[in-house]
């Protein structure tokens, strides 16, 4: 009799620590990969509240407005990463992804590569190929 209380017990054990242990995660989800920095087309200022966006394989991921800083526009955004628990979803990017600008429509010269926890000062420019030229008044 012993032996079979001693047996049920054991049971017991073994169900309640199977029952109340959770299982161990890889870890928690990257941090993202942040950039910062001024902000020109053809090289002037854009508006402030011009949209900066980031995108990493086609897909944005992150998008700001631009504001006015000692008489600079400039921007600040986070591009998230992918979470590698959640199978078959991708929330953003991965060491080593390029990450494509764009200021309103315009796409940047300028990439960035992500990279997990980083905070990259990186100064986006665009050309809209629109060239003004001024000419002289002459009045006679």
């Amino acid at each position: 009799m012993k032996k079979l209380g001693l047996l049920l017990s054991l049971f017991l054990t073994a169900g309640i620590f199977l029952f109340c242990v959770q299982p161990v995660l890889a870890g928690p989800p990257p941090l993202p990969s942040g950039f910062y920095g001024k902000v020109k087309i053809n090289g002037s200022n854009v508006p402030a509240g011009t949209v900066v966006s980031a995108r990493v394989n086609g897909v944005q991921y992150a998008s700001t407005i631009v504001l006015t800083y000692l008489g600079d526009t400039v921007y600040s955004l986070d591009v998230p990463g992918d979470d590698p628990e959640t199978v078959g979803i991708i929330e953003g990017g991965v060491e080593g992804d390029t990450v494509v600008f764009f200021i309103g429509t315009t796409q940047t010269t300028q990439t960035g590569t992500w990279q997990s926890g980083t905070n990259v000062n990186l100064n986006l420019s665009g050309s809209t190929g629109q060239i003004t030229i001024f000419l002289p008044l002459v009045i006679h």
